[in-house]
C-alpha cells in the first residue's frame, strides 16, 4: 500500500507540475508539448511493466521525479521573472518616450515664446527710439 502511495503522489505531483507548466506557457507552446510527449512515452513504459516491475520503477526514479519537477519549477519561476522584466521594461521604455516628446515640445514652446517675448520688447524699444530721434 505505501508503495501504491507513493506512486500516486508522484504522479499527481508530476500532473500538478505539468499543468503549472501549460497553464504558464500555453498548451501550444514548444516546452509544453516537449514535456507532454516525454510524460505520455513515461507513462507508456509504466503501463507496460508488470505490477513489481513498476513499483521498483518508482521507488528507483523517485528521486529523479523529484528534482526534475523541482527543476522544471525553478525554470518557470525563472521565465516568469524574465518575462515581467521585459514587460516592465518596455512599459519604462514607452513611458520615458513619451515624456521626452512632451519635453521637447515643451522645450520648442518655451523656446518660441521667447523669442516672440523678445522680438516684442525689440520692436517697442525700437519704436521709442525712433520716437526719441524725432523729439530731437
Amino acid at each position: 500500500m505505501s508503495a501504491e502511495t507513493d506512486e500516486d503522489s508522484i504522479i499527481a505531483q508530476l500532473k500538478r507540475s505539468v499543468e503549472a507548466i501549460v497553464a504558464k506557457t500555453g498548451p501550444h507552446s514548444k516546452f509544453a508539448e516537449d514535456l507532454m510527449q516525454k510524460i505520455g512515452n513515461l507513462q507508456t513504459k509504466m503501463e507496460s511493466l508488470n505490477e513489481s516491475d513498476r513499483h521498483k520503477f518508482i521507488s528507483e526514479m523517485k528521486g529523479s521525479f523529484q528534482e526534475a519537477i523541482a527543476r522544471i519549477e525553478r525554470r518557470l519561476l525563472t521565465h516568469s521573472n524574465l518575462a515581467n522584466t521585459y514587460s516592465t521594461s518596455i512599459f519604462v521604455a514607452v513611458i520615458f518616450l513619451i515624456v521626452s516628446v512632451l519635453a521637447l515640445f515643451g522645450f520648442k514652446l518655451y523656446k518660441s515664446l521667447t523669442e516672440k517675448e523678445l522680438k516684442k520688447q525689440e520692436k517697442l524699444k525700437s519704436k521709442q527710439q525712433k520716437k526719441s530721434k524725432k523729439s530731437n
